[in-house]
């Protein structure tokens, strides 16, 4: 089973959730977080610092991991990590993100169905409670 940070970032009240590339060959097209695959002898931590600055060009505060959910059906294990910008902009990887947007848990789970969100968004939508910007699982 393949271990993956997946980051709820933040900055002020919004979440950063990405569409990512046509070209990706697991969930082309799909709305995320951003996340990526651990490499050996990394920590999630340290998983989440590189995958925010290849794919998003930022540095990030690590808050706490929230939650860890395993995927069978994908062979995957998404380890939730709390975190914060230190910057407002974004340089994106294209060729890795088609778009990004700041939204609320809620306007974002309000704008887009099961069908357009990726495993580990509608695992936080049916097992959450959200209080503000932040998600409790």
């Amino acid at each position: 089973m393949k271990n993956h940070a997946a980051l709820i970032l933040h900055n002020r009240d919004k979440i950063l959730f990405i569409k990512r590339s046509a070209v990706k060959k697991m969930l082309p097209n799909m709305w995320a977080v951003p996340s990526g695959t651990m490499e050996e002898g990394e920590t999630v931590e340290m998983t989440a610092l590189r995958e925010a600055k290849e794919e998003l060009g930022i540095d990030i505060v690590i808050e706490n991991v929230i939650a860890t959910v395993e995927l069978p059906e994908l062979e995957s294990r998404l380890h939730f990590v709390s975190c914060k910008s230190l910057q407002d902009i974004i340089h994106f990887d294209q060729t890795e993100i088609q778009t990004t947007a700041w939204m609320t848990f809620e306007e974002f789970f309000n704008t887009y169905t099961d069908e357009q969100i990726g495993h580990g968004l509608r695992y936080l939508r049916k097992h959450q409670k959200i209080i503000g910007n932040k998600i409790i699982l």
